[in-house]
């Protein structure tokens, strides 16, 4: 048997090429699934930023849905979609693809950039003034 040929114009398909062309191609798809990912995080940032502010001044009490933890979450939680934003650009900033959804992707990361930017500086405001 053979090299394999495509079945549709009966090419021969050289195996390594085709791998690496799959593998780039996923690569454009996992972006901009994972800068979808981002976009609907972007939907929390208020409540996030809400959450930063009435927590910390809400101060002790004795209601069960808060737990001493919570502050210290209220705290951490904005700094996760930072961090999604980073780690993307990190993986797939310099990625070239074909994908024609892939210029989008990278322009809807660089809007939650600087979203998530905007409420990290909030938060640290918050935090100063609380501490």
């Amino acid at each position: 048997m053979g090299q394999p040929v495509c079945q549709y114009c009966n090419v021969s398909i050289d195996g390594p090429t085709a791998h690496a062309e799959a593998l780039k191609f996923q690569a454009g798809i996992d972006a901009c699934a994972a800068a979808n990912h981002i976009k609907s995080l972007n939907y929390a940032a208020p409540v996030l930023l809400l959450m930063d502010i009435v927590i910390p001044l809400s101060g002790p009490t004795d209601n069960p849905f808060m737990s001493p933890r919570m502050p210290i979450l209220a705290s951490i939680l904005p700094l996760s979609g930072l961090a999604a934003v980073v780690k993307w650009g990190a993986k797939y900033g310099v990625l070239q693809t074909d994908d024609p959804d892939f210029p989008e992707a990278k322009r809807a990361v660089k809007k939650a950039l600087i979203l998530w930017l905007v409420l990290t500086v909030a938060h640290i405001a918050v935090l100063a003034k609380t501490f």
